[in-house]
């Protein structure tokens, strides 16, 4: 029978970035103001949906971090980095369409962490189909 080991489920950037996410959404949907530059820069749609994808992915990749039960934190784990991707690329993208070209730096920031996410991601699911594979769940 092979071993599963399951590695890295606490990357410290990982955690950072969850971290952040968790107390910048909680600070936005709290009624903190986001920079003006940027409420001018995006719909206030985008910026209720960053903060909430924020907020939920940060709070639910947190979650995943405490859970004695791998597979069960991994299902999260998975869920929150799906958040964590599609908040950057969402805020990347409408940023993108501002047709300005000062926000380049931002946008490469955003689509970076979009791919990181996106990458752990993937890298979940290839763990938590090897523990389903070993009759783990």
């Amino acid at each position: 029978m092979a071993t599963i080991v399951v590695t890295g489920r606490h990357r410290p950037h990982e955690v950072m970035f969850l971290v952040v996410s968790a107390l910048l959404g909680t600070g936005f949907v709290s009624g903190v103001k986001p920079p003006s530059s940027l409420e001018q820069l995006v719909e206030p749609w985008v910026l209720w949906t960053w903060y909430l994808l924020l907020l939920g992915s940060g709070v639910i990749g947190l979650v995943s971090i405490v859970l004695p039960d791998t597979y069960r934190a991994l299902v999260l784990e998975l869920a929150a980095m799906q958040g964590q991707a599609a908040a950057p690329l969402l805020y990347g993208v409408a940023l993108l369409s501002t047709g300005s070209a000062a926000v380049a730096f931002a946008v490469a920031f955003c689509l970076s962490w979009t791919g990181a996410s996106a990458w752990r991601g993937w890298q979940v699911w290839t763990g938590m189909r090897a523990l389903r594979q070993a009759g783990v769940e």
